[in-house]
């Protein structure tokens, strides 16, 4: 589904040129749940973020369904982002002066959805277990809480791949599994692949593939 070849990306901190990937190959099949491990400053977010077209590379090619992403123009890359992917952050990045209903809408409000749009968040919410807590702010909810929320606005639109970076690492043991869970749960029923990028052992113990990522270079492969 999702196909990154040779990928670079250097970074520049004035004269210091810092590579964060080197000539990196990979590839996200539809449905599967896979967690992308390494030590800090490995490459990780900057290969989730290249893939999930929020960054772009130095070199290499970025496939979507077997076509080429190069040529794709900003608002072109904007639109493939809206409409396929989905993403959980480590920080969550909900808006605090948003409700948790509306934090969790905005996904389709962005793609210009007008009908179904209450059914569809309250939905969502159902399934991450926050029935009840759809007028709340952020800052009224746990940071388990918070993590379901950013799982729902993920998913509201049923994206075909959702990124995950490092979604449990502000969360205690039992809370982390609790997401984990919930996030298998939902691959299992929808679909929805899921690649995380983490170096939480949970996570690794229910992931269906590893990719071991070191010094911006995919070391193995695991299933």
């Amino acid at each position: 589904m999702l196909t990154a070849r040779g990928i670079s990306k250097t970074y520049k901190t004035g004269e210091i040129a810092c590579p964060a990937l080197r000539d990196t190959t990979i590839t996200i099949a539809a449905g599967e749940f896979s967690a992308l491990c390494g030590p800090s400053g490995s490459g990780k977010t900057t290969l989730l973020n290249i893939l999930g077209c929020i960054d772009s590379s130095d070199s290499g090619e970025l496939f979507l369904d077997g076509k080429p992403l190069a040529a794709s123009g900003k608002d072109a890359m904007a639109r493939i982002r809206r409409e396929n992917f989905g993403f959980i952050f480590q920080t969550y990045n909900l808006i605090p002066v948003l409700s948790v209903y509306e934090n969790v809408a905005l996904p389709l409000t962005l793609l210009g959805r007008k009908e179904g749009v209450r059914d569809a968040v309250m939905a969502m919410l159902e399934k991450v277990g926050l029935t009840g807590m759809e007028n709340r702010r952020p800052a009224q909810l746990s940071g388990g809480q918070q993590q379901r929320v950013s799982v729902a606005r993920a998913l509201v639109k049923h994206p075909r791949i959702v990124f995950a970076d490092e979604p449990t690492a502000n969360l205690d043991s039992e809370t982390g599994e609790g997401v984990i869970n919930l996030m298998r749960e939902i691959n299992r029923a929808q679909g929805t692949a899921f690649l995380f990028s983490t170096h939480d052992r949970q996570i690794m113990e229910h992931a269906a593939r590893l990719i071991r990522i070191r010094d911006g270079r995919i070391e193995e492969e695991t299933t």
